[in-house]
């Protein structure tokens, strides 16, 4: 170390004298080099000559002083290992230094050599140094004009300008460097330094021009998504635009009225259906171009493809929200299509619903627990009611079904088969429960059935149960008449009686088998009772049976034989009939009569026939006796089997003459069939002669024919016919008999012969009749057609005047349109009215008539007395269905007038109140009103006709309506029932209408089918023809049967036109009816009308003349724009003079809106007529008041839009003034709102303008100054708003860079601005107007950086949006510290909640390296984590390289040297130690040792760490950490959480590694520099989950509190009560008061300041 220290000085000095005179070489040579001589004069080879000589002395000290480096070096190997480490450093670097001054000294050795190469190198590198200079300066220029985009998007001519730029640049690049390249060909030393330097040089200029290059691609890119947002934006646009128009055509649908008339509704349907596929195409065609862009943007850069897929993502997400809004258009004219369409279905599905209701109530009965307790005629009744209801339900059903399969085939879309599926499963749901209800109903009507069959079944059980008693009293002897046995006849009457009630019992049997299986429980269980009682009746039959055996089967077996006899007996006297039937066939005549013998065989038949009866009768009775008496005791049936079968012996011999008598009767039966045959054929044959006979006349000359008249003709034509007719019915008769007889019977030769010769004579006459029939052929065809063409015309002629009396018969409907029977209705209501009249005045006929003839008159009532009467009539009595016009009531004096005498005579006033009813169900008539009182007098049946003179009027007791009337078929006079109690009508009113239409439908069918009877009567007339003609027919024929029948089908036609026309005309009938029946109602209703609107509309003239006037006031300020709006003297004037006038109108609209909602109750459920309007005409009205307040808001929206803009105007420009003015006297905004309020805590108008007045080069006229003070406060100017108008805020919208100058060409960029960041505007805004940006001076919140930023872009894009100023709500209580990050945070105190903390800076992010976390082993043996390295850097625990680990077991002894040395104790494998001297090589031994102190015992000794041979016994152990500061042990890895903690380690303690050490992610924290606004305190916070909240200075009540007068509630006074939902600004606080967190506040309401 010492010789270091001596040595190292020399050799510095020498390097220092070697650098020293390289350097003077290079000074005696640079000015050479600089400005070589032009000539090689003396002075520069003497120079020349000194520069060589000065780099040899150089070189020569530096070899010097490089071996006496090398020397010393050398030695310092043998340097004690720190010293021989510190030499080879120190002698390294002198080493360094001495090569640098070699490489700078050689060039300089052969000078004069290299002198000319590098004066040409440097003029050469002067010329590449102009060439990159130059081109530098074309890449600066480029770049230059690419500087605006620093700022944001260029326009499209700065980008073409900066490409026209880019090309000089790039060839002045391309162009120095190929020169480079030449010349580093052949160069080397210094030059080829300075020609790489130049080379860097371009290729850092051509680095830049790339930049520059890719600044303008990514600017072009730029230009194509501006474009591509642009056109996206104006589709957007377009299917917004699309969707309105669908609402306007909606516009129908929403005006209230639920159902539109059809031809507006059809019409607005179809202009929403219209709408809505324009809006459709619209959005498809916008969707379309967002996905074809969306897909060109992926091929930008990755930041422009964001910034376009955003922007087109806000335009999808427009045309979503109307793609939307479109579906719900879709679905609302899909509804009220539906709603249209199936309108009267579901007015008909909604009938049939009330129809099964009224069933369902009807059958309800049915239901009923205690049904079977009800009384038969109760559940009749209900019966009754529910079968017809259920007829009416049924019939609704199906009606409305009906209708809803036609509206079914027009409904199209799921939208329409929803809508008709829902009305089906309602129709569905209705016949349901019709069926259910029949089902109740028939359930009902069985249990009927079941109490009248268990009244029915206990009657015949009755009789059973008589007769039983019958025969158990008749097998019993009468002892007390000296009966000991029952004699034979008594035996029969009690065989007789068992027999009777055994059948009796039988049958009711098999009756309870029948009722029983469907019976209800009640009947069933009476029928089983009854089924009881019938066995026991059969028992008791058995017993008597069982007791008489005897006797009965002697009786019984005597009775059978007897009555066997009978039945033989019966046989015999049926056979003495054959032999009486078959006498004419056996008096010797072979061949009787056709008619004698056809009868005698139908006697012979019916004479077997009743033989075979009596023989099959006898049979059956003695085969069952034979039976019967089998069972019987032998003593009894031997005989009597006996008997029988002698009985049967005569009954076999009686059968067998039946059989001969048979064969005998057939063979007489086919003769006499033959003989009828060969009867018709000479019948046919003397038809035949006697048709040629007829035929005759017709085969002379046409001359003899021609002469016969067409009646002789026509009755000639019919008697051949008929003669031919004739004669072909005998013959066919005969072919067929022939054909039968020749079938039933054996053909023998004769009976062929026979057949035969009558097939020949049929064919000879068949031969006959067709000469005949040919001859007459023609002539009867001709004569056949004069005749059908002359029946047809008859017809057709008849048809006609039928038809022209059915036209006259019309006519009073179809042409006077009813007008009489419109009269006489007129006339019967007056009779209706004056009658009641008469009986509420307890007056008479006479009397009226006298009281309207008047006393003077005694002709009867004149016509004006009538008319005058009449007129006067609604009002007299109250009554307004006789209120008519004065035609009807001339018209009504005409009708009653029935000898148009012009006087209505006593008789005829009388004969205007009679009226005719007809009985419709039979009733009966009673003597006076009162039926409880009454007695009948007659009765009426259906059809009967009754004329009455009086009203109808009610039986007090009963309900019904009844009427005094006489029958005129009867004359019976007296009361009748018009209609029961329970709805019955017994009686209705003649209707001379009903009557006439009746007549008219009656003769209008007759003639139709009268006209229709004769088309057919010529069709079939024309076919006979056609066919005996065999489709020969004239011409002519067919030419006048054409015409005749074209004449029937144009009747037909007539006769169906007069049936519509006569429908329609009933139709009409009834609309005129109807009309005149609520004539009066619509008058009536035309006064209600009247009354509902007529102060609704004085209201509304009083809106629209308001309207007016505020339209004409407003025209003058909102009709101007630019520099005119900026001169305008009176806008606030103008718009309060507005307001006043707009606040009148919103008043007068109110009311009008009010008055119309109080009015519409009155028309809510008018359907028809003036109440109909009048409803209409409020809800005009009601649009129309709305129309004016849209109007009115629209005029004062506009004139608040003018007065903005004026506002705008001057906003920037007096906020700018009062900013510079407080910068220029250096005052602060606390202390300049005290100065202009006068110490006041609000600014009037009057001190703000007068300030503003104050301040150097600013002018504002003072309405624009009352404009803008009102825009800012109204009412005064509090100071927080005053705070708000001069500091200005802006939000970062979209990223902006912050430069450093106003100039954007001369600004330098200080850094970029993020989304979201707060800048305090400082200065501005001001507009850069050679750029087109608006610009302001701002401060940074987040780290209070300053510069300029833009507002918004010169193509308009916003950068900047300007915020009030952020304050935030604590929501919990945050701990306020003195700093954002460092040694020096302090605590200052807490915040608690709902505090209210100004934003200063922020918010700023703190972001944390990981953590290292460790698990490990204590000495104590606790395992955890613990950490080593925090979040913040503080290092808890380090690796310790004086910390050894035993790898091999090893001696600690306790001296270094090791021959001297003894041993402390062994340390095991793994065994720790920390080493307190060392390590020391021991060169003799070749060993390293160090002195330790074992971590186990504190021990301590010198442990070998490497032996002679390498091993190594101990090294600095990785696994144990030493810890340095005190630090917490833990159970989990998570430092931050809730782990549980184990133990401290201290300092110095050594921690076994288990795991780790692993990294322990920390997120960054959020912090933000506020002034509490309670006590002004300053500090940051840290923002965690939701512990703030943006804050307003605006509470809502949502409790009712207490304004008082001062800031503590102690003996403060209360001002007033503040409502809930009352709004309340802030202007002091939130302040503490005891537990109470308290602030003073405004009232927006009235004013009000209080706490």
């Amino acid at each position: 170390s010492n010789n270091l220290q001596e040595s190292l000085p020399a050799i510095i000095e020498l390097v220092t004298a070697a650098e020293d005179a390289v350097e003077s070489v290079s000074l005696m040579a640079a000015p050479l080099i600089a400005e070589p001589p032009e000539d090689q004069s003396d002075i520069l080879k003497m120079a020349m000559d000194e520069i060589e000589a000065a780099a040899a002395d150089a070189q020569n000290t530096i070899t010097e002083a490089r071996k006496e480096t090398n020397a010393k070096l050398q030695a310092a190997r043998k340097y004690a290992p720190e010293a021989r480490k510190k030499a080879s450093s120190e002698y390294a670097e002198v080493q360094k230094k001495l090569a640098e001054a070699q490489k700078k000294v050689t060039p300089f050795k052969s000078f004069r050599k290299e002198f000319q190469s590098r004066v040409e190198a440097k003029k050469a590198l002067v010329e590449i140094t102009d060439t990159i200079s130059a081109a530098e300066l074309e890449v600066e220029k480029a770049s230059m004009t690419t500087s605006a985009a620093d700022q944001g998007q260029m326009s499209k001519d700065e980008v073409n300008a900066a490409e026209e730029m880019i090309k000089p640049a790039q060839q002045g690049i391309t162009a120095a460097l190929r020169i480079v390249e030449q010349k580093l060909k052949g160069a080397d030393g210094a030059v080829k330094d300075e020609l790489n330097g130049m080379k860097d040089r371009a290729v850092k200029s051509k680095q830049k021009l790339q930049t520059v290059v890719e600044v303008l691609r990514n600017q072009q890119e730029g230009l194509n998504a501006q474009q591509i947002v642009t056109v996206a934006n104006e589709e957007a646009t377009k299917a917004e635009e699309s969707l309105f128009k669908c609402q306007e055509a909606e516009m129908p649908f929403l005006k209230g009225l639920e159902i539109l008339p059809a031809e507006e509704s059809t019409k607005a349907i179809a202009e929403s259906e219209n709408a809505a596929a324009v809006a459709d195409k619209a959005i498809s065609m916008a969707k379309t171009f967002i996905r074809t862009k969306l897909a060109e943007a992926q091929k930008f850069s990755k930041e422009c493809a964001k910034s376009v897929t955003d922007d087109l993502s806000e335009a999808t997400k427009r045309i979503n929200e109307t793609q939307k809004k479109l579906v719900q258009f879709k679905q609302e004219t899909s509804e009220r299509k539906m709603g249209a369409l199936l309108a009267g279905v579901i007015d008909a599905v909604s009938a049939a619903e009330k129809k099964v209701a009224v069933l369902n109530e009807a059958s309800q009965l049915f239901s009923s627990k205690e049904l079977e307790e009800v009384s038969t005629d109760t559940l009749k009744q209900a019966i009754e009611k529910t079968m017809e209801a259920e007829k009416e339900a049924q019939a609704a059903c199906i009606e409305a079904r009906k209708l809803l399969a036609s509206k079914q085939k027009e409904a199209k879309g799921a939208d329409a088969q929803s809508a008709i599926a829902k009305l089906q499963g309602r129709l569905t749901a209705g016949q349901q429960d019709v069926v259910k209800a029949k089902k109740a109903a028939a359930g009902g009507d069985k249990l009927i059935k079941g109490k009248e069959v268990i009244v029915q079944e206990d009657e015949r059980m009755q009789q059973i149960e008589a007769e039983v008693e019958k025969a158990e009293a008749s097998s019993n002897p009468r002892e007390d008449l000296g009966e000991e046995r029952l004699s034979s006849e008594k035996v029969v009457e009690m065989v007789a009686a068992i027999e009777a009630a055994q059948k009796m019992l039988k049958a009711f049997t098999s009756s309870l088998s029948a009722h029983l299986p469907g019976a209800v429980p009640a009947v069933k269980s009476s029928l089983e009772k009854l089924k009881e009682r019938s066995k026991v009746a059969q028992d008791k039959l058995q017993a008597v049976l069982s007791k008489t055996k005897g006797q009965r089967e002697k009786v019984q077996c005597d009775q059978a034989v007897k009555d066997g006899e009978q039945k033989v007996g019966e046989v015999d006297k049926a056979l003495e009939q054959v032999n009486e039937a078959e006498l004419p066939f056996l008096k010797g005549i072979e061949v009787l009569p056709v008619q004698v013998a056809a009868d005698t065989i139908q006697q012979s038949e019916a004479a077997a026939t009743a033989v075979q009866s009596a023989i099959s009768s006898a049979r059956t009775f003695i085969a069952q006796k034979n039976l019967e008496i089998k069972h019987f005791g032998e003593d009894h049936s031997k005989p009597a089997v006996e008997a029988l079968g002698k009985l049967t012996e005569r009954i076999n011999a009686g059968s067998a003459k039946l059989s001969t008598f048979r064969k005998d009767t057939l063979d007489r039966k086919k003769n006499a069939q033959l003989q009828q045959i060969v009867e018709k054929v000479s019948v046919a044959e003397s038809v035949v002669k006697n048709l040629d006979e007829v035929v005759e006349p017709l085969s002379k000359e046409d001359g003899e024919e021609g002469s016969m008249s067409d009646e002789d003709a026509f009755a000639l034509c019919d008697k051949i016919s008929a003669l031919s007719k004739e004669a072909t019915t005998q013959l066919d008769a005969a072919r067929s008999s022939l054909v039968l007889w020749s079938k039933d019977i054996k053909m023998s030769e004769s009976n062929k012969e026979n057949s035969q010769r009558i097939q020949k004579q049929i064919q000879e006459v068949a031969s006959n009749l067709g000469k005949a029939n040919k001859v007459s052929a023609a002539h009867e065809l001709k004569y056949s057609s004069k005749k059908i063409l002359s029946e047809a015309a008859q017809k057709s002629t008849a048809v006609e005047e039928e038809i022209k009396k059915a036209t006259e018969f019309c006519a009073p409907l179809l042409e006077q349109g009813g007008e009489k029977f419109l009269v006489q209705n007129g006339a019967q209501t007056l009779a209706a009215v004056l009658g009641e009249h008469m009986r509420d005045k307890g007056t008479v006929v006479e009397a009226l008539f006298q009281q309207i003839a008047g006393e003077s008159d005694s002709k009867g009532i004149s016509k004006d007395a009538f008319l005058s009467y009449l007129e006067k009539l609604p009002e007299t009595i109250g009554r307004d269905e006789v209120q008519c016009s004065e035609a009807r009531r001339l018209a009504i004096f005409k009708c009653i007038d029935a000898n148009s005498d012009d006087y209505i005579s006593a008789a005829e006033f009388q004969d205007m109140f009679k009226r005719r009813y007809i009985c419709v169900k039979g009733i009966s008539i009673t003597d006076v009103l009162e039926v409880a009182k009454s007695k009948t007098v007659g009765k009426l049946e259906v059809g009967e006709l009754l004329e009455t003179q009086g009203a109808a009027d009610k039986d007090p007791a009963t309900g019904m309506t009844r009427i005094e009337c006489m029958s005129l078929s009867t004359k019976t006079a007296g009361f009748v029932t018009l209609a029961g109690n329970q709805g019955t009508v017994y009686l209705e009113p003649v209707s001379q209408y009903a009557a006439f239409v009746k007549d008219i439908d009656k003769t209008l069918e007759e003639t139709s089918k009268n006209t229709r009877e004769v088309l057919t009567f010529m069709k079939v007339k024309e076919q006979e023809l056609t066919k005996t003609a065999k489709g020969a027919l004239s011409t002519e024929v067919k030419d006048e049967m054409t015409k005749l029948r074209s004449s029937i089908s144009s009747a037909i036609t007539t006769v169906d036109a007069l049936k519509k026309k006569s429908m329609t005309a009933k139709a009409e009938f009834r609309k005129k009816e109807l009309a005149e029946k609520n004539a009066h109602i619509e008058i009536r209703e035309q006064k209600e009308a009247t009354a509902v609107t007529e102060e609704v509309v004085a209201k509304i003239q009083e809106v629209t003349a308001n309207v007016k006037k505020l339209e004409e006031l407003a025209k003058p300020f909102n009709s101007i724009e630019g520099a005119a709006l900026d001169e305008f003297e009176t806008p606030a004037s103008l718009t309060d003079s507005a307001n006043c006038l707009h606040q009148e109108t919103l008043e007068l609209v109110t009311e009008t809106k009010a008055l119309i909602k109080q009015q519409q109750p009155k028309v809510a459920k008018a359907i028809k007529g003036p109440l109909l309007e009048a409803k209409r005409e409020l809800i005009k009205m009601d649009g129309q008041a709305s129309t004016a307040q849209k109007t009115c808001g629209s005029v004062i929206e506009s004139m608040k839009k003018k007065c903005q803009s004026i506002v705008d105007a001057r906003y920037g420009q007096v906020s700018s003034a009062l900013r510079s003015d407080i910068q220029k006297r250096g005052i602060t905004l606390d202390k300049l709102f005290e100065e202009v309020g006068n110490g006041e805590d609000r600014i009037s108008e009057e001190a703000f303008y007068g300030h503003l007045q104050t301040l150097d080069g600013l002018s504002l006229k003072a309405e624009h100054c009352k404009l803008l003070f009102r825009h800012i406060e109204q009412g005064g100017m509090g100071k927080r708003k005053f705070l708000s108008f001069l500091q200005q805020y802006f939000v970062v919208v979209k990223p902006i860079a912050v430069t450093n100058e106003f100039e954007v060409s001369k600004a330098r960029t200080v850094r970029k601005a993020d989304i979201d960041e707060v800048f305090e505007v400082i200065d501005g805004p001001a507009t850069d107007t050679k750029v087109g940006l608006t610009r302001i001076k701002g401060k940074s919140l987040s780290d209070s950086i300053e510069g300029w930023v833009s507002v918004r872009g010169n193509q308009g894009t916003p950068f900047l949006q300007e915020v009030e100023k952020p304050f935030y709500s604590c929501t919990e209580e945050i701990e306020l510290m003195s700093e954002f990050k460092g040694e020096n945070v302090s605590y200052i105190r807490t915040l608690k909640a709902d505090e209210v903390l100004e934003l200063l800076e922020g918010p700023r992010k703190e972001v944390f390296e990981p953590a290292l976390r460790l698990r490990g082993k204590a000495p104590d043996g606790e395992v955890g984590w613990f950490t080593v390295r925090d979040k913040k850097g503080t290092v808890f625990a380090e690796v310790d390289d004086k910390l050894y680990s035993c790898s091999t077991s090893v001696a600690m002894t306790d001296n270094l040297d090791i021959k001297e040395c003894k041993v402390v104790r062994k340390l095991a494998v793994g065994e720790l130690f920390m080493v307190v001297e060392g390590p020391v090589e021991e060169k003799e031994a070749n060993i390293i040792r160090v002195k330790g102190k074992c971590a186990k015992d504190d021990q301590e000794g010198w442990v070998t760490v490497k032996g002679n041979a390498g091993t190594t016994y101990a090294s600095p152990s990785s696994k144990h950490y030493k810890v340095i500061r005190e630090v917490r042990l833990q159970k989990k890895f998570a430092s931050e959480t809730a782990a549980e903690p184990i133990r401290e380690l201290q300092k110095d303690e050594v921690v076994q590694v288990l795991e780790g050490p692993n990294e322990e992610l920390f997120p960054p924290e959020v912090r933000i520099k506020g002034k509490a606004m309670r006590d002004g305190t300053v500090g940051w916070i840290t923002l965690k989950g939701e512990n703030v909240k943006p804050w307003s200075p605006y509470y809502k009540c949502i409790q009712s509190t207490q304004l008082y007068d001062s800031a503590s509630s102690d003996g403060a006074a209360e001002l007033r009560q503040v409502a809930i939902g009352e709004t309340l600004e802030i202007l002091e606080g939130p302040t503490e008061d005891g537990k109470e967190l308290r602030m003073k506040a405004r009232a927006e309401k009235d004013g009000v300041v209080g706490w």
